[in-house]
């Protein structure tokens, strides 16, 4: 219990020491910033000679030692430079409170700002461009991680596309101020000449005295309105304190259910400040005061002489210290890297896209003001190659798999801003920049072993853990990609073309260097499959879904780039059938629109469609004209499968499989194959029915009184049949009376008399059959009945006894003896119309079988 104690008493007091040593360095730093002879600089004419402050006091310290190089600056000279350095470090990071009150938070904003004006004016921004051109000598390489995290505190809390715009926002409110003072000058004309101003200016003033309220209206009593068209409105203050409960009511509730709300329905964590060019314009992401605007204005300034002078040179030190793996470096250097060139990229490519940074070295005295965008352009290169990619790419992977979100925002961010940049490298007029860019694309995509992170990245994603800055990084990233992978292959299809025509003129060519390589590869990477298995999925549907719910606070190119990736679903086909030349009817290609319709992006798009703010807004023009097509599609879809109002509730574990569904009415290719196969024997048992009927109908010629269809048509038959051989033995006893000597002999030689005739018969019908080969259709393979027959009549034809003849036709005999009771015929005659009947049955089953032995 002691030893509890006294550790709690520790950290209290350590945490006590550390409130009072940042409330002191705040201190120091506003004693700094506000030191009277800064203040008297700042307060000074422009024809006045001025002796500077005390900034600049310590900028002439640094003169003599920056003009000794190699051998020449000795220890006392590193040592002046390296206080110097430490002590503009130390007045750059200091005064950020730890408890993050918002008026401390910001009265240290506005500190900082005044610190980075104050250091322009006292030419520190001059000394760190000296030196930083200076990196590469051997006497500066040990200030570069110096150097590298001045910089990083001084754009801490720094917009990079605010420090493009601020010289564009000075030059527009020149603009503003002369067209208001015109637009002044006639509303005035207009007033002499007309009576309609007079007539506005009094439908204003109604309506302000309708927002003000009669006698006694603060205390108690009957308030009266005066309304636009002269009446009077009556209204008590209990009413209106009715009304202002409900509504204040009403904002309780609001405020307490967005309390009550859990880490599950908090898609986005964080500050609820956004970086300027993810933002609409009329959103304010930070503070633009005056302070803001100037302190902006020095930073872009500093920017266009760094990037200049100073990029290329830095960072190839500081990639050595990182490819080194050096002792010197700390665990967070890595994160101000990445911070540092995401500012720089990104200020790069919105002062080149609105013309910013030409307009400020104009103004600044260059001869050329296009030439600062093409150095940068150069100097930008230095961190675009395969050790800067493979650094964010592996740290991206270390801080997801560590959940150091923070940090992996920011290497997200840069990861972004590259692919940028490889799109400009790509397009650009130089043959070796997009030689580069090739190189850099067949590392990331088109080898075996591709480095590419946005599938994971998608993938990764989840609610209540990310930042909304987060998640706009990353539909850039997967838009400029997946735009960058289109462009390639439209250029790779005359690749493929002027390949094929070498190939047919010198048959098999191999590339010759390393570029034909490149773009062979490319010519075969499929980017519709790319999509298809990597980047498509419902998490990517969701998530940018929830980046889509807050449309009036999105950039506009923000809205357009999920808009363009849910077009790309919806023109993605999933299966086409144009293969049938026999399909009459044309059917539409299944697509992967059905992903569309789940219950959060219809309820989205439905208060896109119900906002009336956005119908005259021509930047939501886009995003109405997506949200009617799907809504529209999504109701005809839905009259055709009533299923869909169900599906719209559930997430599909294979979204290719759903969308072919619902397109074919949930008739799935195996269904349809199972169709397909069951009327193909259906169409084969017909044909074979078919075949049987053409092979019986010329001996059905022959024997017209045969027609067997059902068992009652066969026992009729059969009755018939006896009624024959009733006859016959009448017949025989008759011939038995005239001549019983020789009826054992006649009755023998009559049916052997027959059986050669059937014999005869059945050959020549065999013959006829046999010209036509179609009616046969390859049926010889049965196996015939002759061999049964063959060996009845030869054990009739050698004598063979009554008991032999009984016991191999005895199912027939009972069938006979059946038929026989029901005719009342005498057990004597038996034999012998057994005999007849073995006979008869034998003769009927070679005519019946076509088949040869």
């Amino acid at each position: 219990g002691k030893t509890e104690s006294a550790v709690i008493k520790e950290q209290i007091k350590l945490r006590e020491n550390a409130i009072a040593q940042e409330t002191l360095l705040a201190e120091y730093k506003n004693l700094f910033v506000h030191h009277p002879s800064h203040l008297r600089k700042k307060n000074s004419k422009d024809g006045a000679k001025d002796e500077g402050g005390l900034l600049s006091v310590f900028v002439s310290l640094l003169a003599e030692p920056l003009s000794k190089t190699g051998l020449a600056r000795t220890a006392e000279d590193h040592l002046t430079m390296e206080l110097i350095l430490h002590l503009f470090r130390n007045l750059l990071c200091a005064g950020e409170p730890t408890f993050k009150d918002a008026e401390k938070v910001q009265a240290s904003a506005a500190l900082h700002q005044e610190l980075i004006a104050l250091f322009e004016r006292e030419m520190v921004l001059d000394f760190l461009t000296v030196i930083g051109q200076e990196m590469e000598n051997r006497e500066n390489k040990q200030y570069n991680l110096l150097l590298m995290e001045i910089l990083h505190h001084m754009f801490k809390n720094q917009d990079p596309t605010l420090v493009a715009r601020s010289v564009m926002s000075k030059r527009n409110g020149a603009k503003t101020q002369s067209s208001l003072k015109s637009s002044s000058a006639v509303p005035t004309a207009k007033a002499a000449g007309g009576r309609s101003l007079l007539s506005q200016l009094k439908r204003e003033r109604q309506q302000m005295q309708s927002m003000s309220s009669a006698r006694h209206s603060h205390f108690a009593g009957t308030l009266v309105q005066q309304r636009a068209d002269g009446q009077q409105r009556f209204q008590t203050a209990s009413s209106q304190n009715n009304s202002i409960s409900r509504s204040g009511l009403k904002q309780a509730q609001s405020s307490t259910s967005e309390k009550r709300k859990t880490k599950n329905h908090q898609y986005f964590v964080g500050p609820a400040s956004v970086h300027a060019i993810h933002a609409a314009s009329g959103v304010d992401t930070v503070s633009t005061g005056p302070l803001s605007r100037r302190a902006n204005q020095a930073l872009h300034s500093f920017c266009v002489r760094f990037m200049s002078k100073c990029y290329g040179p830095v960072m190839k030190s500081l990639k050595n210290e990182f490819r080194r793996d050096s002792s010197r470096l700390e665990s967070h250097d890595k994160v101000i890297f990445f911070r540092l060139i995401w500012f720089f990229s990104q200020w790069w490519r919105v002062a080149t896209k609105e013309g910013g940074m030409t307009k400020l070295h104009v103004s600044a005295g260059s001869d050329d003001g296009n030439d600062a965008s093409t150095k940068s352009i150069g100097h930008l290169i230095f961190t675009m190659d395969v050790f800067t990619f493979n650094l964010v790419l592996s740290s991206s992977d270390f801080f997801l798999e560590h959940k150091k979100y923070k940090e992996l925002s920011q290497s997200v961010a840069l990861y972004a801003e590259m692919m940028h940049l490889l799109t400009t490298m790509y397009t650009s007029s130089g043959s070796t920049e997009q030689i580069m860019a090739m190189g850099l694309m067949d590392r990331l995509f088109y080898q075996s072993e591709p480095i590419d992170r946005v599938p994971k990245l998608l993938s990764a994603w989840i609610p209540g853990t990310f930042t909304r800055n987060y998640l706009c990084d990353l539909l850039e990233l997967s838009h400029t990609t997946l735009k960058l992978l289109d462009t390639n292959a439209k250029s790779c299809e005359n690749y493929k073309d002027s390949n094929r025509n070498k190939k047919t003129k010198k048959g098999s060519v191999e590339p010759k260097d390393a570029v034909e390589r490149m773009r062979s590869q490319a010519a075969d990477f499929d980017v519709p499959v790319y999509m298809a298995r990597k980047i498509v999925s419902n998490q990517t549907v969701f998530l940018f879904t929830q980046l889509l719910s807050q449309y009036n606070i999105n950039a506009t190119h923000i809205n357009d780039h999920i808009v363009s990736f849910f077009v790309r679903l919806c023109k993605f086909v999933v299966a086409a059938d144009h293969d049938d030349e026999w399909e009459t009817e044309r059917k539409e290609d299944v697509t992967l629109e059905p992903m569309l319709y789940n219950l959060p992006l219809l309820t989205v798009l439905n208060e896109i469609l119900n906002d009336t703010t956005l119908q005259e807004n021509q930047d939501f023009n886009g995003l109405l004209k997506f949200s009617s097509t799907v809504v529209r599609h999504f109701a005809r879809a839905a009259e055709k499968n009533p299923m869909l109002h169900v599906e719209v509730l559930f997430r599909h574990a294979m979204p290719h499989r759903f969308c072919e569904s619902i397109a074919n009415m949930y008739v799935t290719e195996e269904l349809s194959m199972i169709a397909e196969r069951d009327t193909l024997l259906e169409q084969s048992r017909e044909d074979d029915e078919s075949v049987q009927d053409a092979i019986v109908a010329p001996k059905a010629a022959l024997r017209p009184k045969r027609s067997v269809t059902t068992d009652a048509d066969a026992e009729e038959e059969e009755l018939e049949f006896f009624d024959d051989v009733e006859a016959i033995t009448v017949e025989a006893k008759e011939e038995s009376d005239d001549d019983s000597n020789n009826d054992s002999e006649v009755a023998p030689s009559k049916n052997v008399s027959k059986q050669k005739y059937d014999h005869k018969v059945v050959s020549e019908i065999e013959k006829e059959l046999d010209k036509d080969e179609e009616r046969w259709n390859d049926r010889r393979s049965f196996l015939p009945k002759r061999k049964l027959v063959d060996n009845q009549i030869s054990s009739e034809e050698a004598g063979d006894d009554d008991t032999n003849i009984e016991s191999t036709q005895k199912p027939k005999v009972k069938r006979i003896r059946r038929s026989a009771d029901l005719d009342d015929s005498d057990d004597e005659d038996f034999g012998k119309v057994a005999r007849f009947a073995s006979i008869a049955s034998s003769a009927r089953m070679l005519l019946e079988d076509s088949d040869e032995d």
